[in-house]
């Protein structure tokens, strides 16, 4: 029996804890979560909103105490910081690593507490995630500490609100606002490295086997400029295909691409007389077009000479060959083949574009400028 009574006196404290009723928050204070995404890195933000409630003019340095002047029950003084919202601690939460304002801060939960003053803030990021405002609050449980500007609102923000802005591709400002009070800070994420890892991490698995993550993977390299020699490699598997099959025209194109990365041209030429074989009348001629752009007009010429030979006498095949000949500076010949084009299109606007073409080549004018 005596066995029995601790084992039934934790099962009533287990009960107890986990069946506690879902009611409104304390003083309505509404519950809010709000969580945005840099890059592949998740940030989210748990926080209860107090109401101004009349009281305009009289939240800060009253409402909210100023600086370190908020209760504290380890000293039973005035010396902790806001919590930051309502009722529970806020709780700011990065699943990687992060700079905010400039320093460094692991990824994890913190309690987010601010020492606010009339035109600057203190934010204090708290690894005391469990507790109820900022009441036990401990200054060696602090990760990080940063000030921060203060700005002014135009309108009153009735319910303290968290929001995210000035959104680009490694960053995003984070604000608080209430009242006419916003205090905004900055958080970097190393994107490039963070995405770097997660690839190399999936790729030991299943994912590691699917031609089209490999050349996903490799794109998103070539595309940013970065990681090249890897992402080669990437490349390459997602043009053999293996162990499913071998891959489409776009891999040869990324890859190509890749070796060009790297100025390794004769390469990326013999790559893409790979892709031609299974190319499209399209591709063809979006390949030349491209090799045009780069000022590589003997190639571009080459292909288009390849896309005659393999489709023959068609609108697509003499318009590019206009292109290709106009950017070899051979306008005779670039006419006799934008008139062509002309002649076998029934599209309006292609007409359009094709007899444009014509009078500049009349006046020996590159179309391709």
């Amino acid at each position: 029996m005596k066995k029995i009574i601790p084992s039934l006196i934790i099962s009533i404290c287990s009960l107890f804890a986990t069946a506690q009723m879902d009611i409104p928050p304390v003083g309505f204070n509404p519950r809010a979560t709000i969580s945005e995404e840099v890059g592949i890195t998740s940030i989210a933000i748990k926080y209860s909103r107090p109401g101004v409630k009349d009281r305009e003019g009289k939240i800060w340095g009253a409402v909210v105490a100023n600086d370190f002047g908020n209760f504290s029950f380890i000293t039973n003084s005035m010396s902790s910081p806001w919590r930051a919202g309502a009722n529970e601690a806020t709780i700011i939460s990065f699943e990687h690593d992060v700079k905010v304002e400039g320093r460094d801060l692991k990824a994890g939960s913190y309690a987010l507490f601010m020492a606010v003053n009339a035109d600057s803030v203190l934010l204090i990021f708290s690894k005391q995630t469990d507790a109820w405002g900022s009441f036990y609050y401990k200054q060696s449980e602090d990760a990080l500490r940063v000030k921060v500007k203060t700005t002014s609102l135009d309108k009153t923000v009735e319910w303290l609100k968290y929001e995210f802005f000035e959104h680009k591709e490694k960053s995003c400002v984070i604000a608080m606002q209430w009242e006419k009070l916003s205090v905004p800070f900055k958080v970097e994420v190393d994107v490039d490295n963070i995405v770097l890892a997660r690839m190399r991490s999936e790729f030991t698995g299943v994912k590691g086997f699917i031609s089209a993550n490999k050349l996903q993977a490799s794109q998103y390299c070539f595309d940013k400029g970065i990681n090249i020699e890897e992402a080669l490699v990437w490349a390459q598997s997602a043009v053999t295909g293996r162990p499913f099959g071998q891959s489409g025209f776009d891999a040869y194109t990324n890859l190509a691409n890749g070796y060009e990365k790297l100025d390794r041209l004769q390469q990326a030429d013999s790559v893409m007389n790979e892709g031609l074989n299974i190319a499209n009348i399209n591709q063809y001629i979006t390949y030349g077009r491209r090799l045009i752009t780069k000022k590589r007009n003997d190639r571009a010429l080459e292909v288009m000479l390849g896309a005659q030979k393999k489709f023959g006498d068609v609108y697509a095949v003499n318009n590019g060959l206009a292109y290709a000949y106009s950017a070899k500076g051979d306008f005779t010949k670039a006419l006799l083949f934008a008139n062509k084009a002309l002649a076998q299109t029934n599209s309006s606007q292609l007409k359009a574009v094709v007899t444009k073409n014509i009078e500049k080549l009349k006046a020996k004018q590159d179309i391709n400028q």
